[in-house]
């Protein structure tokens, strides 16, 4: 009767230990996002040692500024400029990592409203 009861309780605490999932193993269950983190560098930023040493970037050949600040794109859509967390339409396709991009020394919160100097100091590629 007392192996019996030995050979229970040993099986009960096997069971019970075999089954606790332990993070040990480094295992997690958990799904993560592939989201940007805030703060940290744009997703077209290179790889490593990244650090923004002004707050805006102007892509020369397009109508855009990136607010290194507050993680948006600064884009003319139009005759109008917008605001968005998301990559501008006209930057789709475009390879960001090897877009011509000016670091501005610019102080202010609207770049966009020196565009036309921006243009003419940075010139970008001729369009046809």
């Amino acid at each position: 009767m007392k192996n019996l009861r030995l050979l229970l309780i040993l099986l009960l605490a096997f069971t019970l230990f075999s089954t606790v999932d332990t993070k040990a193993q480094g295992k997690s269950k958990k799904k993560h996002k592939s989201e940007k983190k805030a703060g940290g560098p744009p997703p077209w930023a290179p790889a490593h040692g990244y650090r923004a040493k002004t707050r805006y970037v102007y892509f020369k050949d397009y109508p855009v500024y990136y607010d290194n600040d507050r993680g948006v794109y600064i884009s003319m859509s139009g005759k109008n400029w917008s605001i968005s967390a998301k990559l501008p339409d006209i930057l789709k396709g475009v390879d960001l990592l090897a877009a011509p991009k000016i670091d501005l020394d610019f102080s202010g919160d609207e770049p966009q409203k020196s565009y036309d100097k921006h243009r003419e100091e940075y010139p970008g590629k001729k369009k046809d």
